[in-house]
């Protein structure tokens, strides 16, 4: 089985992501991709400019990708474009030119089932989700009779787009028994991380999700 296959047109950039992935298959086409796109544990694609022409390769790529797991790099990265793309299947958005330590990064979050935006984007995503639509009720809003007072507190400052600290000050509580919350959240909730747990307190079942509940983006701030 192929674990990671690398898409861009750019040989500079495959270069760069070759020095993160060694093992990987480099290729500078979808097309010439194509043959081993479903044996592939993950699929990084180089993002064209334009971003309808992006969201709609991405859509037909997501498509076809069965159990391979899709990772897009933008040259100009936006919350926006993050929370379309994963309503699309994407389980990572990051900048085109991260180093390879980063990438690194980004590999062993989706590898343990989480979803990575990277830190600066994080908070932005999420007060996109808030201005993309006004908050619909959970799909299994019967899951939220599990948590109690205060976990449900927290989700919902989650879902806002609060961080630990400004949650653990209008509770009056301390960060650490924020994350403490948040832990048994994610659990209650099958949600995998914060982002996760974000989109499904705004009702967002469109964001597809893959692997199974557990894993956590290292960079959302739990």
């Amino acid at each position: 089985m192929t674990d990671i296959v690398l898409i861009s047109p750019d040989p500079e950039v495959l270069k760069r992501w070759a020095q993160a992935f060694p093992a990987a298959r480099s290729f500078g086409h979808i097309d010439s991709a194509s043959p081993s796109i479903p044996q592939a544990t993950s699929v990084w694609l180089h993002l064209p400019h334009d971003k309808s022409e992006a969201l709609t390769l991405v859509g037909e790529l997501s498509a076809r990708l069965d159990a391979a797991r899709l990772v897009a790099l933008s040259d100009t990265p936006s919350a926006e474009q993050a929370l379309a793309l994963m309503q699309h299947g994407v389980v990572g958005y990051c900048h085109s030119h991260a180093g390879p330590a980063m990438l690194q990064q980004v590999a062993t979050v989706i590898g343990n089932q989480g979803l990575w935006v990277g830190p600066n984007l994080l908070s932005r995503m999420i007060h996109a989700s808030l201005a993309a639509a006004p908050p619909q009720a959970p799909a299994n809003a019967a899951q939220l009779k599990e948590l109690s007072v205060r976990e449900h507190q927290v989700a919902r400052s989650v879902a806002r787009g609060a961080n630990n600290k400004e949650i653990a000050r209008e509770m009056d509580i301390t960060e650490r028994t924020v994350k403490a919350h948040l832990s048994a959240i994610f659990v209650k909730l099958g949600v995998r991380d914060r982002l996760h747990l974000a989109l499904w307190m705004r009702g967002a079942a469109s964001v597809r999700t893959r692997g199974h509940p557990g894993g956590h983006d290292q960079k959302s701030s739990r």
